[in-house]
């Protein structure tokens, strides 16, 4: 397969699905939903595709998107022991998600030295890989959102409105302020205990939270909106490459 073929990436998490569509190495679009984008003009020579969905919902999404492109090459990306130079820390490769994976693969990538990876989303998912190659581990902890929807659903008084989510000084005087300020603190806490660990490692950061809360902290820091489309491309084509 050409490194200059067209290619879909398509990361499905739990909440949603990421479209990425390349042209070799650029990055054309990128769309969120729960299905392919019916107005994109893009009819991919090659798909990878990455999931940490169950497997009866992966298979649904697959047989979509195979009927709407038949004709695409089609490669299911799952967690190996080894890829792209990078060893896998878990002593069941497998059951790493596949985009801890594929985030820990394209930082190893774009970054010379040890690296912390840092995926904020719906849940904060910190790894760590070394200069080497070598993934050390890491941790999932819940996201904001998640968090703030975890209390509330546990809670009867703890209750207010979006338009009661306002920034303040000092300690927070609203539940409102009490509950969103909280988590953050528990996230910013969490995070500048990794930094203090690994004060030397370079840190790379994706996900809709991530900048923001490591703004906060002053970590230095490389955001990739695009890491685990950027990891499955240097995953499947190795593969590819292996198939020939």
């Amino acid at each position: 397969m050409s490194v200059e073929c067209k290619l879909l990436v398509i990361d499905a998490g739990n909440t949603s699905i990421k479209f990425t569509a390349l042209f070799g190495d650029q990055v054309l679009w990128v769309r969120r939903g729960d299905s392919y984008p019916t107005d994109a003009d893009f009819a991919p020579d090659v798909i990878y595709f990455a999931s940490v969905r169950s497997k009866e919902l992966s298979a649904l999404l697959r047989a979509d998107i195979q009927a709407e492109f038949p004709q695409s090459q089609w490669l299911t990306l799952k967690s190996q022991a080894y890829a792209c130079g990078v060893r896998n820390a878990y002593l069941e490769p497998e059951r790493l998600g596949i985009d801890r994976w594929l985030g820990v693969i394209a930082a190893h990538h774009l970054v010379t030295g040890d690296v912390v990876v840092v995926d904020a989303g719906t849940a904060i998912k910190i790894d760590v890989v070394n200069q080497a190659g070598l993934h050390l581990g890491g941790y999932i902890a819940p996201g904001l959102a998640m968090m703030e929807e975890s209390l509330l659903s546990k809670t009867a008084r703890i209750r207010y409105e979006a338009h009661e989510v306002v920034a303040g000084e000092g300690l927070p005087n609203s539940t409102a302020r009490a509950v969103t300020e909280g988590c953050h603190e528990m996230a910013l806490g969490f995070l500048e205990r990794i930094y203090r660990r690994y004060p030397t490692f370079k840190w790379v950061v994706t996900g809709g939270d991530a900048q923001r809360l490591l703004d906060l902290l002053g970590v230095s820091l490389e955001c990739q909106p695009n890491l685990v489309a950027l990891g499955a491309k240097l995953v499947g084509d190795e593969r590819l490459r292996g198939d020939k």
